[in-house]
């Protein structure tokens, strides 16, 4: 590594601060003057790196009175007491912003440390070789600032934090890509099966009476003329009135029915603790919603002995607290009690996916009538209440949606190969093991 490379602690090159407490009376959920995040607020990054939003807020006064400390922009936040420690979840925060006393900041020496490059620095750190205490595990600032590092010159810093930045950029590029593909099909679905636009345009053409429910549905197609011309394949296959029922209007000659009766629903049920393992022995198995990701959940725990399945493709909906959440198998895969897999008798994939997002309201008083936490059994599940559409309908809508799901699975596995060549070239550039002109050639041969 020749003399580029110094040693040093890491509290050397970083300043780190506990985060405070904070009554809940003072947090707001408005959008204030400082946003206050928590160790459950780390998922709302996702994989990201960056914390963007916050579901609580508070003012510079409250902060002020309570002399609480602000930990600016540009710092690594992380947990730093009980299970969230397990995560090793790293987030820097984009904006100055206040933290509870579950967590952490550190905040890099600007002088000498690259900001970007300190924080691959901080993730390279396995926190779990360093917590103290059996029931509930904690971190300490002390053993975190007596940490050995090795710290390249600022150019290198920066050309290390550049290597790592082009590959997360990349990947958060497609993630942003995929939310607006779902976005799409799901604005598709919901104009197809909730809004019934095919069949306000058609009642419109044929002059017939339309519930108030969809005036303002009505009002938008006549104040947009060029709106009415959707294309004929599709409204052919809709009607032209609507018949009332205890959903309220749905397009005449539609029948209310089940979810029990129009999709096939596989309940999981938990194999012996004794049979799972993060080795990748065996099967992916689900617990619960913990792994869900954007769209697929990450493999972390495998199983040995699976007792119920889900197929490549199936939607997967937790169960148990939180009841609701929906992810998609990405292979075939094993479900424990907290999740169930959902295909639509005609096998439709795309057209499952979406239809059990709709229910999110239906699911959510499951999670609200739950004494100690939220559930849904399967007899329950079976009898929501969906409306039977017309096979030629639901065929019409996959072939349609099918393709845009198929570009997110597509950006999907881009991501995790670029996240695998990230997670490898971290620890060796990090250590200088790897020097940063071979690692720009393996970034260039896989842009």
């Amino acid at each position: 590594m020749g003399g580029e490379w110094t040693k040093a602690l890491l509290g050397d090159i970083c300043q780190l601060k506990a985060g405070g407490a904070f009554k809940k009376e003072l947090q707001g959920n408005s959008h204030g003057e400082l946003p206050f995040i928590k160790v459950s607020d780390m998922n709302l990054a996702g994989n990201e790196l960056y914390i963007k939003n916050a579901n609580n807020w508070v003012s510079k006064e409250t902060a002020k009175n309570i002399r609480a400390p602000i930990h600016p922009a540009g710092s690594v936040v992380f947990a730093k007491i009980g299970v969230a420690l397990t995560y090793n979840r790293r987030r820097i925060l984009t904006r100055n912003t206040l933290i509870d006393n579950n967590m952490m900041s550190a905040t890099p020496d600007a002088k000498h440390v690259d900001p970007r490059f300190f924080y691959y620095l901080l993730v390279n750190i396995d926190f779990n070789k360093i917590v103290e205490g059996s029931a509930l595990p904690y971190l300490k600032a002390s053993t975190i600032n007596s940490i050995d590092v090795l710290i390249p010159n600022i150019s290198e810093q920066r050309a290390i934090a550049h290597i790592l930045g082009t590959l997360d950029d990349k990947i958060e590029l497609n993630r942003q890509m995929n939310r607006t593909l779902e976005a799409m099909a799901q604005a598709l679905f919901k104009s197809w099966f909730i809004d019934f636009d095919p069949v306000v345009v058609n009642a419109l053409r044929a002059d017939n009476p339309i519930p108030e429910k969809f005036a303002q549905r009505a009002a938008h197609y006549r104040n947009n003329p060029r709106a009415l011309s959707l294309p004929e394949d599709i409204l052919r296959l809709f009607p032209d009135r609507f018949q009332d029922s205890e959903l309220g209007p749905i397009p005449e000659g539609w029948k209310l029915s089940t979810i029990g009766a129009e999709f096939d629903l596989t309940m999981g049920q938990s194999p012996p603790g004794a049979t799972y393992n993060e080795n990748g022995n065996g099967m992916p198995f689900f617990q619960g919603r913990r792994d869900f990701g954007f769209r697929y959940p990450s493999l972390r725990v495998y199983c040995t002995a699976p007792a119920r399945i889900a197929n490549a493709g199936d939607t997967l909906v937790s169960v148990r607290a939180p009841v609701g959440d929906i992810n998609m198998a990405y292979d075939t895969c094993c479900v424990g009690r907290g999740v169930a897999a959902v295909r639509h008798k005609s096998g439709s994939r795309s057209y499952t996916y979406y239809a059990m997002q709709s229910l999110g309201e239906r699911f959510k008083r499951f999670e609200a009538e739950g004494t100690v936490f939220g559930s849904i059994n399967k007899k329950q599940f079976q009898g929501l209440p969906s409306v039977k559409v017309a096979p030629d309908i639901i065929t019409l809508f996959e072939s349609l949606a099918y393709p845009i799901d198929e570009n997110i699975r597509s950006n999907e596995e881009e991501m995790q190969s670029l996240a695998k060549l990230r997670d490898t070239l971290l620890p060796k550039l990090i250590s200088g093991e790897l020097r940063v002109p071979d690692a720009e050639k393996l970034l260039e041969d896989a842009l």
